[in-house]
């Protein structure tokens, strides 16, 4: 898959919030809670290592040999299930509920940023109902992604596999496992109704959320952070938002992908906090490239003297005169970083120079360019 579904950072917030309209983020609030009581640069193979290197639950489904022989419209769910859900945890605050799973053999555990912002007291409850504290280890809040750690001396952790956004089609089955309204380890069916779509991260930041699953499977508040898993068992989304007037699952759920999530996670994982670049501007692209139509004040290109009218060429010597090169080139800088802007201005070209920041919190002024 290109990585510009993970990575655009350079499209107008003002056209990102003329897109969306009533999302909702699925953390299940002032409801019945219980009381309380690797190596970063290998871990996405770890993660997608074939299943035999990996211990299975006590049921495992039967590996097809390819996909060809797998009948979609027949899925064992039940034996799917069994599979996964020794993974699946419940997340708990005092402000309220969500899921989440494991994703190390030493206690870490994925959820949404908006399980747990805000609270003072994380605990994750197992399969078991023990209930350990949690540390946040650190977010993506762009993604709306969390890592938690537990002290995992006692327990039996089964990490699930994960699949590639690639593999997947509009109106293949998947299931979403979660806690919705405090009932954990449910388990709801349905199919992907679209990929690809872009969503208000809703979690401090105007950076948009990019690659979205969306599907019928029924979400509701307390599936925030569980996993959406494709016929075979292998985890491709992490459950996230509803598009829904009343917070109750409106047949239309958006989970983010698990490549956004393994592409953070290396940096997760080191304990700093996933951060993408803004580059500041809004543009057109046609048979000649990127002609920059505005430019958002107080960012990198406001900051390089980049105007409307420019084409855009490069990032660091880059080629970056296509939808897919940019995201590319962005996808690689860490705000903060010093970098070059190349433009076509009229008959000259400029290269200008700038300082990239990551995305604002609030809805970025136009006009600067």
């Amino acid at each position: 898959m290109s990585r510009r579904a993970a990575f655009l950072s350079s499209i107008s917030a003002a056209v990102v919030a003329a897109a969306i309209t009533a999302g909702a983020l699925l953390l299940i609030g002032d409801g019945d809670v219980p009381p309380s009581s690797g190596n970063a640069a290998t871990i996405q193979n770890d993660l997608l290592a074939p299943e035999s290197a990996r211990a299975q639950p006590s049921a495992p489904i039967p590996e097809p040999v390819s996909f060809a022989e797998l009948s979609r419209s027949s899925v064992d769910w039940a034996a799917v299930y069994a599979r996964v859900v020794p993974s699946l945890v419940s997340v708990i605050t005092e402000q309220g509920a969500g899921s989440g799973f494991f994703v190390t053999s030493d206690g870490h555990v994925i959820t949404n940023f908006h399980v747990v912002t805000g609270s003072e007291q994380i605990f994750v409850q197992l399969q078991d109902r023990r209930r350990f504290a949690a540390e946040l280890i650190a977010k993506d809040a762009g993604n709306d992604l969390a890592l938690l750690k537990i002290d995992a001396e006692d327990v039996e952790i089964v990490v699930p596999l994960f699949g590639g956004v690639d593999d997947l089609r509009v109106g293949d089955p998947v299931g979403a496992l979660g806690a919705p309204f405090n009932l954990p380890n449910s388990l709801t069916v349905g199919i992907i109704s679209a990929l690809d779509r872009q969503r208000p991260s809703g979690s401090g930041t105007w950076q948009p959320m990019r690659a979205m699953i969306q599907t019928d499977a029924a979400l509701n508040p307390g599936n925030s952070g569980g996993m959406l898993i494709d016929e075979r068992g292998r985890v491709i989304g992490i459950p996230t938002q509803i598009e829904s007037p009343d917070r109750t699952s409106s047949g239309i759920g958006f989970a983010v992908s698990s490549e956004t999530l393994l592409r953070a996670l290396p940096t997760l994982l080191e304990g700093t906090d996933f951060e993408q670049s803004f580059l500041g501007v809004t543009f057109q692209q046609d048979s000649t490239g990127l002609e920059i139509r505005d430019v958002s004040c107080g960012s990198a290109a406001d900051e390089a003297n980049v105007r409307a009218g420019d084409r855009l060429l490069q990032i660091n010597g880059e080629s970056a005169d296509t939808l897919d090169e940019l995201v590319e080139v962005l996808s690689e800088i860490t705000p903060g970083e010093e970098i070059t802007i190349t433009v076509q201005r009229g008959f000259r070209r400029l290269t200008l120079d700038a300082t990239i920041t990551g995305w604002p919190t609030e809805r970025p002024d136009l006009g600067c360019g």
